[in-house]
């Protein structure tokens, strides 16, 4: 990794070997500073190239076989797959090829190959996208997490989810005053799913839009804002936002009048937190803490439990590429202690809203049903009026909520949840 490159296309370079040649997240090079030398709207373009390459793997490497007598080494075959990706969505192909064949010279690993990227490349820049989309744009999911998926909710269900997962997503927005919803619709020319969110097309400058530097609303996939949507009477009520950063949730909460807490263990996502309530003009308590240490008492503890992600995959198809399921048990004990720690520092008649942005069941519908088979102070609660918020299918017989990515009858698919609200009982007198 070489976090002082200053060409966005070097950069996404970097990242596509990493992530492919030594398994890191995106989010993880970019707290070690790999973008820190380009200017916001280079890191949105090096962020949708990484990821449209990443979504469109197997297309790239089925088109290059046609020009390739051998498979190239891995960090040859990344500059080949950026080229193709940017050249087949538009790109000018002059200035794809020539830094390409520039990166290739610049590393001794890829500088024999330089010609070989330079001719490759050439013969692409005239190719007919045509033919590029005739080739199947799915990716299926690596079997480590495909079988797990398809022993949950069948076939048919997981290649609906595949579809999804293989589109480059829209952002999603919150407000801060949702009554606002059709000026801002407008505003942003965006579309209004679910009643409060909008939805803008992608690629698009976050911090250029009208409203993002007043801070009058703030990125959010729209499913990850259904639990806090959910909430009734929230206003001077103690809250606790467990796992809060980088804290989208924590706007929600204090947006509708809650007294937050909010607590994180990374102090660089805790600053993004600050930045974003400082922005909105919204007020928190935050607090850079282990949530086991946290021991004060609270009304509603909201805990968005660190968990496998496999949810998020149409936003983070790295995720795929740099998880092996080998952490999943893990997890899941952290998860089980979480919950059990929550439901220890919750006022009577308290509620807990237990979140996770994965599709696996162990870590979610099983976690809840061994939560309530050690904790009978606890029943899990059906939030009221939930038929206008979300479709009546999402919820499932026992009160709880499941979102997969293709859920909705949104074409362009939500993000992964699992949601369950877990009222304390009174104790009795």
């Amino acid at each position: 990794m070489n976090p002082t490159r200053t060409k966005p296309r070097f950069v996404a370079i970097d990242i596509l070997n990493e992530i492919l040649g030594n398994k890191k997240s995106f989010h993880e090079l970019k707290a070690l500073g790999i973008l820190k030398n380009l200017k916001p709207n280079e890191k949105a373009f090096v962020q949708r190239l990484v990821m449209d390459t990443l979504r469109n793997l197997d297309r790239c490497d089925r088109l290059l076989e046609k020009y390739l007598k051998k498979d190239p080494k891995l960090k040859v075959k990344n500059i080949l797959r950026l080229g193709v990706t940017e050249l087949v969505t538009g790109g000018a192909s002059h200035a794809i090829v020539n830094e390409a064949v520039s990166y290739a010279a610049s590393n001794k690993i890829t500088r024999p190959m330089k010609g070989l990227v330079n001719a490759v490349l050439r013969k692409l820049s005239s190719y007919e996208t045509e033919d590029w989309n005739k080739y199947d744009s799915i990716s299926r999911l690596p079997e480590w997490l495909r079988g797990p998926l398809i022993n949950a909710y069948g076939k048919s269900a997981v290649i609906e989810i595949e579809k999804i997962q293989s589109l480059t997503p829209p952002i999603d927005i919150t407000l801060k005053d949702p009554s606002k919803i059709h000026n801002w619709a407008k505003a942003l020319e965006g579309r209004i799913v679910f009643q409060e969110s909008i939805r803008l097309e992608s690629g698009r400058q976050i911090s250029a839009l009208p409203g993002f530097k007043e801070g009058d609303w703030w990125v959010q996939d729209t499913a990850a804002s259904i639990p806090v949507r959910l909430l009734e009477n929230l206003s001077g009520k103690k809250v606790l936002d467990l796992c809060a950063a980088p804290g989208a949730k924590t706007l929600q909460l204090a947006s509708l009048g809650a007294a937050v807490t909010a607590v994180d263990i990374s102090a660089n996502r805790l600053e993004l937190l600050k930045d974003n309530l400082d922005r909105c003009e919204l007020t928190a308590n935050v607090i850079e803490s282990d949530a086991f240490n946290i021991t004060d008492k609270f009304d509603i503890i909201l805990l968005d439990a660190p968990c496998s992600a496999t949810g998020t995959i149409r936003r983070h198809p790295d995720l795929v590429h740099c998880k092996d399921g080998s952490n999943f048990f893990e997890l899941i004990e952290i998860q089980s202690k979480l919950l059990d720690h929550a439901s220890s520092i919750l006022e009577d008649n308290g509620l807990i809203v237990y979140v996770t942005c994965s599709l696996l069941p162990d870590e979610g519908e099983c976690q809840i049903e061994e939560f309530l088979d050690r904790n009978d102070q606890f029943i899990i609660k059906k939030p009221n009026g939930i038929e206008k918020n979300i479709p009546e299918a999402w919820v499932l017989s026992s009160g709880d909520i499941r979102i997969t990515p293709a859920s909705s009858n949104e074409e362009d698919g939500l993000d992964g949840f699992y949601i369950c609200y877990l009222q304390k009982k009174p104790n009795k007198p």
